[in-house]
């Protein structure tokens, strides 16, 4: 899979992603070959570039659950960008609710894991996406520890407006990402305060719920370079929610400047800085995204590679792995195993989304000795969840 920028669409590729308007219609579907009329329709939509097929790769696997997903990310970041564009102009935001709403109905009540994709992210529309991803992945922490629906719909709107600044800092300052000074630092605060004054919380005209008025002044005052000492203690849950969900997708995002981070060694930033991201919004997180699900293919720190055979529900660094070169099985739950062995980064796609399907993983046959080692592997597990349970 490759990322070709819009200028270098050529006849004859084929489309990797599926293409969908801003209503979430679909234009172009996977595997699409794309002819002139097609490139002159996908430059006129705006795009800065499509993921494309190599010529011999077949179309990798994907679920219905994850095409959805992609689909909405399209759906909701035209509707926040009118949203936020009706705000500057001093006009009701009339969907801001709805969006909200739609939102936690999607994703704040889910009752398993999701395989957490990003979109290519430009200058010009990293707000809208970022806000969006940010809205999601909210939206199911805050599902996961337990909360109200009315502090969820509080913790998506603020998710929408806390970053609103960004689109008016300059495009020069936008280009470096976090790579900037301390003066540019106190810039983008400076556009961010603008901005939150746009929203006129002392009158409030657009209904904002307080709580998150409260959690987006909190995320301002958080970004500025002079508050880095800021006591967190006195933060609102749903603001701890935002810092992570915020850190994380910045560190997992598609953008031509910079090559994104996986899902593990993101996560794993988060918990040795527990300082700035707690524990308990950090673990909530990972009960809500897949970090090392069945069918991952991955780096090991002894130089192998493998895939990952059996996730480990309860601790994501130590799946079942069958080995690329020894073709053997490693139970990274064992830790006779996980002392000389662990999990460097995963192997990925440009878009990060995993080659193998869960159909074919099923297919897999190892040996006699890689057969019993999953068992046993099951076999414990399921001992430890029994005594959990009685405990």
């Amino acid at each position: 899979m490759l990322f070709i920028e819009s200028q270098d669409i050529k006849p004859g590729m084929r489309l990797a992603k599926p293409v969908y308007n801003r209503n979430g219609v679909l234009l172009f579907d996977r595997n699409t070959k794309l002819n002139i009329q097609n490139i002159v329709n996908l430059t006129n939509f705006g795009l800065i570039g499509i993921y494309v097929l190599e010529p011999a790769e077949p179309l990798p696997p994907i679920t219905k659950e994850e095409l959805e997903f992609e689909q909405l990310q399209t759906f909701y970041m035209f509707r926040l960008r009118d949203c936020l564009v009706n705000i500057s102009k001093g006009k009701m935001p009339t969907d801001l609710a709805p969006l909200a709403k739609d939102i936690i109905d999607h994703f704040g009540s889910l009752d398993h894991k999701v395989k957490f994709t990003q979109t290519i992210r430009s200058n010009t529309d990293f707000v809208y996406k970022h806000s969006v991803s940010v809205a999601i992945i909210s939206a199911m922490i805050g599902h996961a520890m337990g909360m109200r629906e009315s502090t969820l719909l509080s913790i998506v709107t603020a998710a929408f407006l806390y970053d609103f600044g960004y689109l008016y800092v300059p495009t020069d300052i936008m280009k470096k990402g976090e790579d900037i000074t301390d003066i540019e630092s106190t810039t983008i605060s400076k556009y961010r305060e603008k901005a939150y004054a746009l929203l006129h919380a002392d009158t409030n005209p657009y209904s904002i719920p307080s709580d998150a008025l409260a959690m987006v002044t909190q995320m301002i005052k958080a970004g500025r370079s002079e508050d880095s000492s800021l006591d967190r203690s006195k933060w609102l849950t749903g603001t701890s929610i935002l810092t992570v969900a915020d850190k994380f997708d910045r560190m997992t995002a598609m953008s031509l400047s910079r090559k994104p981070d996986s899902n593990i060694s993101a996560v794993r930033y988060l918990l040795d800085h527990l300082d700035s991201y707690p524990d308990n919004v950090v673990q909530a997180l990972i009960r809500s995204i897949h970090i090392m699900p069945n069918g991952c293919c991955v780096d090991l720190s002894n130089g192998d590679k493998g895939l990952v055979l059996k996730e480990n529900e309860g601790d994501f660094n130590h799946p079942v792995v069958l080995s690329f070169a020894l073709n053997c099985v490693y139970d990274l739950s064992d830790p006779n195993v996980n002392k000389d062995i662990r999990i460097s980064d995963v192997m990925r796609t440009m878009d990060n989304r995993l080659k193998v399907d869960e159909e074919t993983l099923k297919q897999f046959s190892g040996d006699e000795n890689s057969s019993k080692a999953i068992k046993k592997y099951q076999f414990k597990k399921l001992q430890i969840e029994k005594r959990n349970a009685v405990s």
